[in-house]
């Protein structure tokens, strides 16, 4: 997919992260547009209980994922990161109906062909409505404070932070407004030091 936005990787011009008035991810990079054709893969996946489309679209991810290492190259960038994948948790409610969090299955797909470990990093502290549903505002309030840190991989990831800086990428299903992947990435810096947040999201 054709990058014009170097924030959040979309192909055109891109109001949502001229509005933002603080940005705490590095970047964010999808692996397709989220076309009729996409949205219908994603229903079956996510609603419909097709697992096997996992293999599909976690594969598909590595395009995303090399989007960002060869901005990274570009930018002469020094290879000290370590790299960690983690995902946009679900609420237990969400988790119960629909009995697996597709992010999770992604990062666990991605890890496996990019030979990058997967930690479980996020907790929700309440469950919100399907932010599909709502607007860009009501996105940004549903959603303060909604995530935690799991402490034991907290505790985990400072002390690899203690050695060299990390990049850790956020895997979710599907990037629209960003407002998910920022809520995300503040409550890792809030408390984490030497963590560089990026996103990789299957359809933007």
């Amino acid at each position: 997919m054709q990058v014009r936005c170097e924030r959040c990787g979309r192909p055109d011009h891109c109001t949502d992260c001229l509005r933002r008035r603080d940005t705490f991810f590095v970047q964010n990079r999808s692996a397709v547009a989220y076309s009729p054709l996409m949205k219908e893969w994603l229903a079956l996946f996510k609603y419909r209980g097709h697992e096997k489309l996992r293999q599909l679209i976690g594969t598909m991810l590595l395009h995303a994922y090399h989007l960002h290492r060869s901005g990274a190259e570009d930018m002469n960038e020094q290879p000290t990161f370590r790299e960690l994948i983690t995902y946009v948790p679900l609420s237990r409610e969400r988790q119960l109906e629909r009995g697996f969090n597709q992010a999770q299955q992604l990062a666990e797909e991605l890890g496996k062909r990019a030979g990058i470990p997967v930690i479980p990093l996020l907790e929700r502290t309440r469950h919100t409505d399907k932010q599909s549903f709502k607007t860009r505002g009501d996105r940004l309030e549903d959603l303060q404070g909604v995530f935690a840190l799991i402490p034991a991989s907290a505790i985990a990831l400072k002390q690899l932070a203690a050695y060299s800086p990390i990049k850790l990428y956020m895997i979710d299903d599907v990037y629209t407004t960003g407002s998910t992947l920022n809520e995300c990435a503040k409550t890792v810096r809030r408390e984490l030091e030497g963590i560089h947040v990026y996103g990789i999201s299957w359809a933007r």
